[in-house]
């Protein structure tokens, strides 16, 4: 029955991120193909990093449609490291795998990006498309803690079951989400609102971001093992590469994010290749 049930969560999940893809391929061709929608999009000021804004400029479009695809291929390397953990995870069955492949589920809401575009260029209403920005902030706050509590697991703590952690991670991403203030007055080259009270999402994100580094750095220093080095390495990497992905609209950056993604990615792969039995990987606990 256990097995069934992750069996269907896990189809369920990558259907929805199959049809994330669809669906940002779809607002990108409609930007280019209806005419005077991406003219709106012009002139967006553009979110350099937290806290950084550049003012409006001419030409912003392009911007976009490049945020556009870069969240498509997130989305696309997603898909593909997860299809390769949930064979691993089927001969291991260690805790650390399905919240890293959440992570890696959570990416795939950046293309509600290219929806957000189509509704500001439509004069859709601002709630619809706020929305869409809470959303890609749930994923971003879900991916985080499912890396947090990755790392701990490396830690070798003892929890009686990681059912109840996997279902406290939405739970509390979707509540962090829910509370915060957007500015609907501005709308940014990102393809998302601005953030009423960046100094406090920076903070979190920044506590959360370093605890999980630290965390995972420590499993590898007293784990001793070459497996936990890799796996403390490539955590790191998902997190770097997780900013990239938030914030960047140039192509050069975006190409670094994805880059990035696709290596956290293999050496996640490489860290739980051959069994944990053998390379002392912590496996799931009874209960």
């Amino acid at each position: 029955m256990r097995e069934s049930t992750q069996d269907i969560a896990f189809s369920s999940a990558s259907a929805l991120l199959v049809l994330l893809v669809v669906a940002a391929a779809a607002g990108f061709v409609a930007l280019l193909v209806m005419p005077g929608l991406l003219d709106r999009l012009r002139a967006l000021p553009d979110n350099r990093w937290w806290l950084l804004y550049r003012e409006p400029q001419p030409g912003s479009a392009p911007l976009a449609l490049w945020r556009i695809g870069a969240a498509a291929a997130a989305a696309l390397i997603s898909l593909a490291a997860t299809f390769r953990m949930r064979a691993i995870y089927r001969r291991e069955s260690s805790p650390v795998l399905p919240f890293i492949m959440v992570f890696f589920f959570a990416l795939g809401l950046e293309c509600l990006r290219a929806g957000a575009a189509v509704l500001f260029a439509t004069d859709a209403p601002i709630s619809i498309s706020i929305l869409f920005t809470r959303a890609i902030y749930w994923g971003r706050f879900a991916g985080m803690l499912s890396l947090l509590a990755a790392s701990l697991y490396c830690m070798e703590l003892k929890y009686r079951t990681f059912s109840r952690i996997a279902m406290g991670v939405p739970l509390v991403s979707f509540a962090m989400a829910a509370y915060i203030p957007l500015d609907r007055t501005l709308f940014l080259v990102q393809l998302t609102w601005k953030l009423g009270d960046e100094q406090s999402v920076w903070f979190v994100n920044l506590a959360i971001g370093a605890l999980t580094i630290l965390t995972a750095t420590a499993a590898a220093l007293t784990r001793r093992s070459p497996r936990f080095v890799r796996l403390a390495i490539a955590i790191a990497i998902l997190v770097s590469s997780r900013e990239l992905v938030s914030f960047a609209v140039q192509p050069g950056p975006m190409a670094a994010g994805l880059i990035t993604q696709a290596a956290g990615a293999l050496l996640c792969l490489r860290a739980f290749k051959g069994g944990d039995a053998k390379r002392g990987v912590p496996r799931r606990p009874a209960g």
